[in-house]
């Protein structure tokens, strides 16, 4: 019966399709200043030179930049007479005069030629430079590129200081607290962060990435995947013939190597990266539970923990697009990645009586193996008709990659004598095809409304084999095969996706972009050696609404609303039982279903060509069927920790961004959010609410002698959770860069924690049958120093449309 579903569904979806790729609106006569920029040496176009619109009084109304084929446009004027400026690093400013009448609604300079010249107009200044942070309806955009404390570092690094987000010591990131979101690379799918946002951030270098879209929103192109939101990294691509850096970084805790070679020859641009990684993972830990029967004590549980781990890793990427002609644009990609992710640890339990009696003293040691590998392969084409805005899109992507996490788990006696060894190797694969068609569709000459839709299917398959082995009590030297523990898991998900969403613009400043997403998600799995089998089918309608008003050229409005929901993931569904740690075991669980999250948001946001940006919001979010880490005891007093569809959460708050200018070579930008959380579980008869703030501050400043420095500091207060809360945590880093022009060189030096070696946090559990308490220390006091040389030409940003597979909920977390 599914297969019947899936036709019929993709008929419906190609018959709206058709029927909308008809659709003409009623043609208004909107006003419309466009033109191309160019060379007036060479004749080549320029991208991202800055348009400015001003009134009779010189005031800006209106800011746009030229895209890669020097094209710009401007619908945000009325009738009247304006000046056009135009201006771009390395070329002469232009002021040209134009009016718009109702006889004239369009005015269309044509080609536009730039002359080479350093010399600026002294009528008219305004710089094409972008602020560290920018507001687009829907998404805070922060320009990585611009903050010098991200040289040598990795991805994870550059979050940190994007508006919205939080990232923890070990990686782990969260918009306005909630982690359940997509990460992109240049809008598309990345098997790297699929498998584990936290280490695909680390294989990534900082001075690969352009800008980072931090989008709150989400529309209907986007898979609905994503509850609290969508990340899309922007990485630098080559301009001029030749260009490249050279990136070495060292360090006490990380040492890279990282080049980047971009050419670019007529119709042909050819990007490379590489990424060659290693850093320390040092913590130490300990657990305090005591468990309860009948409301009285039954005992205790003390663990010491020291995990030092070394992580090698590297990662490489190849983008070519090729454009035949201004019409046709064809784009293929290749991404690999390959390390070592071990979890060697060594552990002390000490377990007591309720009356503080140690009944019983034992060490685990944990050796461990987790190697992983994967690629990911896209194929693009771009063709764009003579009518303005009128674009195809057709895409497919082909992922695969696999992971294992084997651990050799030794417990001895107080007299180091072994006791008990247990072995277990699990094997995850993964392996996937993806197909992805849009269609834009302008509903005026003017590109003020449009018609986009879109077909995407996803066809994923993979499994995970785990083999259990353990000794028996007397031979702890010879183990045998545990069947019960051992089994091969099958699994397949396929999701199937249409869109359809519309864009409206006004001269009054208002503008809406409403659509809707239909996606129908096939769930299979099996258990070969068990037999056991489940199969799951749904269909999920989200709807995603934005309605903007621009007050004037520098305020505006935001009103969203959208409908979210969350996937479980392979590492979620699989039933590997992780007995690394017999006391704190962790199980998958087959039978989860996806959590729906309903959320609204209304934003004021202002930007000035003074540097001064403000953001401010405020938001809900609802989540039903929420997946939760349950966790609970069982009779040996071990805690059995899984994923399970048993509560649901609400929260609210206000969010706040700002950069601004202190002086003129002193910025600071900031972010603040203050939250209201609250957890209902009616099947664990849970209930928890509270509420949560957290404020990061990023000050630079410009010295002489091409000297700068920067301070950074995070700081998150107490944050609720299902069955109890995380404590605050701070964290901070100091920055210093020289810059010598003639050499094309920087160096910079950055610390994070010079005050304190290790960055502590607390996890506190309470349930009716334990209490306990995590403590974890993070070493992160650091020092680095790294070498950027470059050669060549400019860095622009890559332009492609590619897939962005943001459907699953996925955090892994070993095993």
């Amino acid at each position: 019966m599914r297969y019947y579903y899936r036709i019929l569904f993709f008929c419906t979806a190609f018959l709206c399709l058709c029927t909308f790729s008809k659709l003409r609106a009623q043609q208004v006569n909107p006003f419309l200043v466009k033109g191309i920029i160019a060379d007036s040496a060479t004749r080549k176009n320029i991208e991202f030179a800055t348009i400015s619109i001003l009134d009779n009084e010189k005031k800006v109304v209106a800011l746009t930049y030229s895209d890669e084929n020097g094209l710009f446009k401007s619908a945000d004027i009325s009738e009247g007479s304006y000046f056009l400026n135009l201006s771009f690093v390395g070329y002469g400013q232009k002021n040209l005069p134009f009016n718009v009448s109702q006889e004239k609604a369009i005015f269309d300079f044509g080609k536009i030629f730039l002359n080479p010249d350093v010399n600026e107009l002294k009528t008219v200044t305004i710089t094409g430079s972008r602020q560290l942070v920018e507001q687009q309806p829907g998404m805070l955009i922060y320009n990585a590129e611009k903050d010098i404390s991200n040289n040598g570092g990795t991805a994870a690094d550059v979050l940190r200081k994007a508006p919205i987000l939080n990232v923890d010591a070990a990686g782990n990131v969260t918009m306005r607290g909630n982690s359940n979101l997509r990460i992109l690379i240049n809008g598309k799918y990345s098997g790297q962060m699929a498998r584990s946002p936290g280490d695909a951030l680390n294989m990534m270098p900082a001075g690969s990435i352009k800008s980072v879209e931090v989008i709150t929103s989400p529309s209907a192109r986007y898979d609905a995947e994503g509850a609290a939101g969508v990340i899309n990294i922007i990485t630098k691509k080559g301009q001029k013939s030749v260009s490249g850096t050279l990136e070495l970084v060292g360090g006490n805790l990380e040492q890279a190597i990282n080049p980047r070679l971009s050419i670019n020859r007529d119709k042909w641009n050819i990007n490379s990266t590489l990424h060659i990684h290693r850093f320390r993972d040092k913590e130490l830990t300990s657990l305090e539970r005591t468990s309860f029967g009948n409301g009285m004590p039954t005992g205790r549980l003390l663990q010491e923990t020291t995990s030092d781990n070394t992580n090698p890793h590297s990662s490489g990427d190849v983008q070519i697009e090729f454009t035949p002609d201004s019409l046709n644009l064809f784009n293929f990609s290749v991404n690999g990645w390959l390390g070592r992710w071990p979890e060697n640890s060594e552990q002390l339990n000490r377990l007591y009586s309720p009356s503080g009696a140690l009944l019983d003293e034992y060490r685990q040691s944990a050796t461990t193996t987790a190697p992983s590998k994967g690629f990911d392969l896209n194929l693009g084409y771009t063709r764009k008709f003579k009518k303005p805005g009128e674009e195809l899109y057709l895409m497919a992507q082909h992922n695969r990659s696999t992971d294992d996490f084997n651990y050799n788990s030794l417990q001895t006696n107080r007299e180091q004598i072994p006791v008990y060894r247990e072995l277990n190797d699990n094997r995850t694969e993964n392996n996937e095809w993806t197909f992805q068609a849009d269609y834009i569709l302008p509903l005026a000459e003017s590109g003020r409304h449009a018609l986009e839709s879109g077909l995407k299917a996803i066809l994923r398959s993979g499994g995970t084999s785990y083999d259990v082995r353990e000794s028996s009590s007397n031979q702890p030297d010879v183990v045998v095969p545990v069947p019960a523990r051992s089994d091969i898991f099958d699994f397949s998900q396929d999701v199937l996706a249409a869109y359809t969403q519309i864009k409206l613009k006004w001269n009054s400043g208002w503008a809406v972009h409403a659509g809707a997403r239909v996606e129908g998600t096939f769930l299979e799995g099996k258990q070969r050696i068990a037999g056991t089998t489940f199969k799951n089918d749904f269909w999920n309608f989200v709807p995603s609404a934005t309605l903007f008003k621009k007050l004037n050229a520098n305020n505006n409005l935001t009103l969203s609303y959208t409908k979210r929901i969350s996937r479980p993931s392979l590492w979620d569904l699989n039933p590997n039982t992780n007995s690394q740690d017999p006391n704190n075991i962790s199980v998958g669980n087959p039978d989860l279903r996806p959590e729906e999250v309903n959320q609204a948001e209304f934003t004021y946001a202002l930007q000035t060509d003074k540097d001064l940006f403000l953001n401010f919001s405020l938001f809900g979010r609802k989540t039903n069927n929420s997946i939760e880490n349950i966790a609970r005891i069982v009779e040996n007093g071990a805690v059995i920790s899984t994923m399970q569809n048993l509560a649901s959460n609400a929260q609210y708050g206000v969010n706040f961004s700002t950069s601004f200018a202190m002086l003129p070579n002193w910025k600071v930008n900031s972010n603040a959010n203050v939250r209201h959380a609250q957890f209902r579980s009616g099947a664990l008869n849970i209930s928890n609410e509270g509420m949560a703030w957290g404020i990061n501050v990023n000050s630079s400043w410009k010295l002489r002698n091409n000297y700068s420095v920067q301070l950074y500091g995070d700081y998150d207060a107490k944050s609720i959770t299902l069955q109890g809360y995380e404590s605050s945590w701070f964290y901070y880093s100091f920055s210093a860069k020289k810059e010598i022009p003639s050499k094309k060189l920087t160096i910079s030096l950055t610390t994070v924690s010079p005050f304190g070696s290790y960055l502590s946090r607390n996890e506190i559990v309470r349930s009716t049958d334990f209490d306990s308490t995590f403590r974890n220390r993070r070493l992160m006091r650091s020092v680095r120093l790294s070498l950027n040389w470059e050669f060549g030409g400019l860095i622009k940003s890559s332009n492609s449309r590619k897939i962005s597979n943001d459907d699953q909920k996925n955090v892994k977390s070993g095993g």
